[in-house]
């Protein structure tokens, strides 16, 4: 008959040489660090998703406002749509955009103002609208004298799928530049690329 010694020596070596649940540990240790991993590859991936289409956005925006010798009102709303489909299925609503067509003096290419008035370039959501003959600093020798450029600037407020705890709120910003194809400038005012910021 065992001793009441001998048989707990006996369970001792049964339990040490017993693996059956050493998988369900290590599991429970290496779950919460594959889930992290797992929401990190999601968020990390859709962010730079977003990041992409803002870009492609703001960059369109400016390319086809650039293509247009004239706009109105309305043609800006629908080249904005066309960015709120770039967008998609992210929400466009936290898209914003401004629409900044900027000219510099023919005596001097360093003063660069915004030309023509707000009345047909409005913004897209919350977008700013520089005022017209606002100066707008423009990078040293983007424009020669009596030039113009379209500036499309955007802001993103991007908001991560699990919180903060991989990647933290907070707006994106971008800015696009394009030449016009077919004239002087873009007119926003009427016909003509004449503009009376420059007249003084």
């Amino acid at each position: 008959m065992m001793t009441r010694t001998s048989r707990l020596a006996a369970a001792i070596r049964s339990f040490v040489r017993d693996i059956g649940g050493v998988a369900a540990v290590e599991f429970g240790f290496i779950a919460p660090v594959l889930l992290v991993m797992l929401l990190g590859a999601i968020e990390v991936t859709r962010a730079m998703s977003i990041n992409t289409r803002i870009s492609l956005a703001t960059s369109m925006v400016a390319d086809l406002v650039a293509r247009e010798q004239q706009l109105t009102g309305d043609d800006v709303r629908a080249i904005y749509e066309i960015a709120n489909e770039i967008m998609a299925p992210y929400d466009g609503s936290k898209l914003d955009l401004s629409l900044i067509p900027i000219m510099s003096a023919s005596n001097n290419a360093s003063r660069t103002l915004v030309y023509p008035s707000v009345t047909n370039r409005p913004p897209h959501n919350h977008g700013t609208v520089p005022a017209k003959c606002q100066a707008y600093s423009l990078a040293s020798g983007m424009l020669k004298t009596n030039e113009s450029v379209i500036v499309v600037e955007a802001r993103y407020m991007f908001e991560p799928l699990f919180g903060s705890y991989i990647l933290n709120a907070g707006p994106w910003t971008k800015k696009a530049y394009a030449k016009p194809r077919k004239s002087l400038c873009v007119a926003f005012d009427g016909a003509t690329c004449t503009s009376s910021c420059f007249s003084s």
